[in-house]
């Protein structure tokens, strides 16, 4: 019997990771991965299977844990978005020398455009480095159907296969037919069933670089079987051959039948971009390829495409993208490009904790200091003149301790503040900041702990005392890491206590102008976009003293809480009571002391 879901395709590729046996599923969340895992916990939670699916302190760990349960017989996968494979490269282009010993799928998530990362890079590319198959849905279902092929192709050829998913996958949603209906029965197998006696393989598992030849050997006699069994399909019959995958296929399928093109263009989908049968395409009279975001199909069968400007060399190729690419072929006029306002610059939520704390290391530290900021909600310190560089996660660290040692040598003396949110942290803050306190660097690190990993869903981080299940687990302080590191000046404080945090940030001031260490506060207060942070948030409502406003908006630009507007035929600021959550925070920014408490 049938069951039918409306999913979205990081919920589709749970379902079929699951359903394909999957029982050790790790990740590290980042848009737009961070739904599968969660996804895969409520069915667990559901069905009642055992196996362990939870995330990991960051990419390169949660890959060596997955890749290692296959070592032991389980079905295993990891989760990431493409800037999170960087982070775990290492281990990846290994995995694919050693292979595991049954199904290990690495899910990756890239983002064109981009929307919500550092860059569009495709992970199609890290695929054919790493010698890794890889797949590349292009509708929801596929999502769902290839997370269960590449399970099967993985464990029949002992070796890695990446399920490359991109935003427009990822987050879109389909009606969606199981191939079964999920039950208890069918869940049941465990750890238990599926765990095998550990078998000593030094030659494979601990590998020397003599070995290492010979492992690569196999691993390219097995992307030569594979290659030999993937051709594209082919649709339409016309003398124009478009190479293409993933979403872009969907697209172009739309646009052909919209346009009446089925006689003109002939579509060839790689489900399997990685690796391909080496072939020609002579029958046509043209071939170009129309892929994102890079021209990996291009490049194997050397067809125009990006390289010739035909198809834009960045940026999402969208439905509209797509039809202009078509309209520079002479297959159909040109459409007017529609003009869009532009949209209001993203801003923290209202109440957010990070807010109040940044505008108070403003206040003490001024606009003179050089910050450096991090990958996280807090990146939007941008609107608040407290973020002078953006790198990649943890790189808030490396750039304020060098930043503060080239001043230092120059004998220049220079304020430099690093920020950074409580999992960029732990994910990979730890190790620059050693280097920092080895090589005897005196900046400040702002850690702005909202005990979530807020900026991609609220996922869990290692300072939880419980795990989903509401199973005990130990907590990391981050307080008590510094302290190992052997940090003098470590201070913990409630943002919201806005008097407290000002003395806490001008002792660290004082601090650092006779020591050779960091220092380093923590400005904890939970995420306000969680049920535990709405709880704990203390009511203090207030109003605008209409008197006393002077219409400077300095809270409006300063502050730029979405709740605070400004009413142009009155020349004053109001609170918007709908967006208000009653932090009671903004009563310390207004210069005039026109924001006060509502009195009972």
């Amino acid at each position: 019997m049938a069951k039918r879901l409306y999913l979205s395709g990081n919920e589709a590729i749970a379902y079929g990771l699951v359903e394909g046996g999957v029982r050790f599923l790790t990740g590290y969340p980042g848009t737009p991965s961070s739904e599968i895992l969660p996804t895969a916990q409520k069915l667990k939670i559901q069905y009642g299977f055992k196996g362990f699916i939870d995330w990991a302190v960051n990419e390169k760990v949660a890959l060596e844990m997955a890749f290692s349960a296959s070592l032991c017989g389980i079905k295993s996968a990891v989760t990431m978005k493409q800037v999170g494979l960087n982070v775990a490269m290492d281990p990846f282009v290994n995995s694919a020398y050693i292979g595991p010993k049954t199904s290990f799928v690495v899910v990756v998530a890239d983002d064109p455009g981009p929307h919500s990362s550092q860059t569009e890079q495709d992970s199609r590319i890290a695929a054919y480095f790493a010698k890794v198959p890889v797949l590349d849905p292009s509708t929801v279902e596929e999502a769902y159907l290839f997370a269960k092929r590449a399970l099967e192709i993985s464990k029949d050829f002992e070796i890695p296969v990446m399920l490359r998913t991109t935003t427009r996958v990822s987050h879109g949603k389909s009606d969606l037919k199981l191939s079964k209906l999920i039950s208890q029965e069918e869940y049941q197998p465990s750890f238990k069933e599926n765990l095998k006696n550990w078998e000593k393989e030094l030659q494979r598992l601990a590998a020397t670089p003599k070995l290492r030849l010979l492992l690569h050997k196999k691993l390219n006699e097995k992307i030569e079987n594979i290659a030999e069994k993937n051709m594209p399909r082919f649709f339409y019959e016309g003398s124009l051959l478009i190479l293409t995958s993933g979403i872009v296929f969907s697209y172009l399928v739309e646009l052909i039948e919209e346009h009446n093109l089925q006689n003109k263009i002939t579509l060839a989908k790689f489900d399997m971009p990685f690796p391909i049968k080496s072939q020609t395409f002579s029958e046509f009279r043209r071939v170009i390829s129309i892929e994102e975001t890079s021209p990996f199909l291009e490049l194997q069968f050397n067809t125009e495409g990006r390289r010739n400007g035909l198809v834009p060399k960045e940026g999402e190729l969208t439905p509209e993208v797509c039809e202009r690419i078509l309209s520079k072929l002479g297959l159909i006029p040109e459409r007017k490009v529609i003009s869009i306002p532009p949209l209001k610059r993203p801003s923290l939520c209202p109440g957010c904790g990070h807010r109040i704390g940044l505008f108070a290391l403003k206040k003490v530290f001024g606009k003179k200091a050089i910050y450096c900021g991090d990958i996280g909600c807090y990146t939007l310190a941008l609107n608040f003149g407290v973020t002078d560089t953006v790198f990649c996660m943890g790189a808030s660290v490396s750039f304020a301790t060098t930043i503060k040692k080239v001043f230092d040598e120059a004998g220049k003396d220079k304020e430099v503040i690093g920020i950074i949110g409580d999992s960029t942290f732990l994910h990979s803050g730890i190790p620059p900041l050693i280097d920092a306190y080895h090589y005897k660097v005196p900046f400040l690190l702002v850690i702005l702990d909202n005990e979530t990993v807020g900026m991609t869903g609220n996922q869990k981080t290692p300072a939880q005392k419980v795990s989903f299940e509401g199973n005990p687990l130990n907590s990391i302080k981050i307080e008590k890491v510094l302290e190992g590191l052997g940090l003098e000046f470590v201070k913990v404080v409630d943002p919201y206590d806005y008097k407290e945090n000002i003395k806490i940030l001008k002792e660290a001031r004082e601090y650092l102008k006779t020591s050779d260490k960091p220092c380093v506060v923590i400005m904890r207060h939970p995420c306000v976009y969680t049920r535990e942070g709405l709880l704990n948030n203390p009511k203090r409502p207030l109003q605008v003293l209409e008197d006393k406003c002077t219409g400077c908006k300095f809270c409006v630009i300063e502050f730029e809480c979405p709740a605070l507007n400004f009413d142009e035929a009155k020349k004053k600021v109001f609170i918007d009571k709908t967006l208000c959550i009653d932090c009671g925070c903004c009563v310390f920014v207004c210069p005039k002391k026109a924001i006060s408490e509502v009195k009972v």
